[in-house]
This record gives structure tokens, sequence and C-alpha cells, in this order.
């Protein structure tokens, strides 16, 4: 299910990964009003965002994500689309902690929850960071309340390992800790 199309581009800066259903690649300046679009009160509330987020904010977020990728950062950022389409979906992002673990995030825009897109996303990045990191533990955090997110993290093959530590994470809220190794 996870093959990689191996490569990138030097538009996105990294590699293409998809599966039968989802590609994910780095994100563009160009996508900066999709992933404006797609942004919403629900995603505001699982990432605590104060307000929508702006132009700006999006751009300086891509050419972050751009400068991680192209400068070997921790950060591997990916838009989430479907093979059959051309409309960005979501995100997921893998962020290498060092000593050997990366922790995953991920967000789909509400136009495509409940597809499994999520899941999907998460295992095409998790393969990636075993192969292109490498680490050998890979760590979700998710609020104790949000049931998607913790049914995206065992729909991925992550196991729940406990209440997370207050030292991974920067939300306020009782977060729990999904591990795969």
């Amino acid at each position: 299910m996870s093959a990689r199309k191996p490569g990138g581009s030097a538009q996105t800066g990294g590699p293409v990964l998809e599966d039968d259903v989802l590609r994910l690649r780095p994100l563009t300046l160009d996508e900066v009003v999709s992933w404006q679009a797609g942004e919403d009160d629900e995603i505001r509330r699982w990432f605590q965002l104060s307000r929508p987020s702006s132009r700006q904010d999006v751009t300086r977020a891509i050419q972050a994500w751009k400068r991680s990728w192209t400068e070997g950062g921790p950060v591997r950022h990916f838009g989430i689309w479907t093979i059959d389409g051309d409309a960005l979906v979501g995100g997921v992002e893998v962020r290498d902690r060092g000593e050997g673990s990366a922790y995953l995030t991920y967000l789909v825009f509400a136009d495509h929850r409940r597809r499994g897109h999520a899941s999907r996303a998460v295992r095409l990045a998790a393969d990636y960071a075993r192969r292109a990191l490498p680490v050998e533990r890979l760590v979700i955090i998710t609020d104790a309340g949000n049931e998607a997110a913790r049914g995206v993290a065992e729909a991925a093959g992550f196991g729940l390992d406990g209440p997370a530590d207050p030292s991974e994470y920067v939300e306020l809220g009782e977060m729990l800790r999904y591990v795969r190794t």
C-alpha cells in the first residue's frame, strides 16, 4: 500500500509519496489559498488556534516547511491530495525529535473527512520516516477528547502508550501518546 514515488522536484523541495488513493508532497506557495480555505473551526479547536490563519501566516509556514526540507531540518511537512483529483485535502507532518524518534501530526479539511485519508496519510508519512530519517519510534500526541484523531492513530497502526508527558506538547488539556515501533 505505501509505495513511494522516488525523488521530488525543485518546486516542492521534497519527495512525493503515494498509494492507490493519496499523493503526499511538500506544499508550494501556489497552495496558500487552498490551505486557508480548508482551515475550519474544528482544526482551529484541536490545534488551539485563536483565529483563522492569514495569507501571511500560511505563506510563512510553507516557507519554513520548504526551508526545513532544503536545509535538512527536523520538519518534513506534506500536503495531502487524492490521486484522482487536484484538491488539497489536508496535511501531515513528521518532526524528527532526535534519538531515534519522530512525532507525527495531521489534519484533514472538512469536505474530505471520514474517508480514511488521515490514516492513509499517516501510514505513508510513517513509512517515509522509517526509511528516510531513519527512526525507530514514531509518536502521535493527541487530545484525549479528540476521538477522530485517536481513531486515526489506531487505524494507522499506533497503539495507546498512555498520558503524554508535558514536555511532548504545547496544547492545553489532557493529551495522550500513541506509539508505533
